[in-house]
């Protein structure tokens, strides 16, 4: 049976960031559980720890959404599986035109993935991403400086300690990654990147 990713644990999280499959046009995000009491801290915390108007019994934030982003992810809902199903018929494009030509970022085996992103990895990264750039192909790079190099963490840890996060700190790219991507731009999107890989 196919679980999925936010019903895999006790509490599952997930973004509305406007990039993501998902996204509403500013901040906002979810938390679930199928845990009654963890729902209910959970539900306390966001609104400053009140149980009930004017009771605290634990610390919280002001962390709710505000009505016109719900209304922009209840609105998209109805989409929301068409989009998922596009966004892997694109990635499953991408894998195959890209095969054994570029690394991707891949996931486990017994995963799927719904492409938020399309991230490959690119020793020639900023050469690549200024041709793109230049046939007005956008690119991202996501989390440029590893964690724990980040200023509130470096103290912990020494800088050679995580090799792996370093190298894809450095080489990391994203592709334009959208259910509305057709044939054409995936094509030019390919080629422009191999012309000059």
């Amino acid at each position: 049976m196919k679980k999925k990713s936010c019903n895999l644990s006790k509490i599952g999280c997930t973004s509305f960031f406007p990039s993501k499959p998902l996204g509403c046009y500013g901040d906002g995000g979810a938390i679930f559980t199928s845990d009654d009491e963890l729902a209910q801290a959970i539900r306390e915390i966001r609104v400053h720890g009140q149980s009930e108007r004017y009771v605290h019994p634990r610390v919280g934030v002001g962390g709710r959404m505000d009505t016109i982003q719900c209304a922009v992810i209840l609105s998209k809902l109805e989409s929301f599986d068409w989009e998922i199903q596009r966004r892997i018929e694109i990635g499953d494009k991408f894998n195959k035109l890209l095969a054994g030509k570029v690394q991707r970022v891949t996931q486990r085996n017994n995963r799927t993935s719904v492409f938020s992103q399309y991230t490959i990895f690119l020793k020639n990264r900023d050469q690549i991403q200024a041709a793109l750039k230049a046939k007005n192909i956008p690119t991202a790079v996501h989390y440029p400086v590893p964690m724990h190099m980040q200023p509130a963490y470096k103290h912990l840890c020494c800088p050679e300690c995580a090799p792996e996060s370093i190298v894809a700190a450095s080489q990391v790219m994203s592709l334009p990654m959208s259910p509305f991507l057709g044939d054409a731009s995936i094509k030019l999107i390919v080629d422009s990147l191999l012309d000059n890989a």
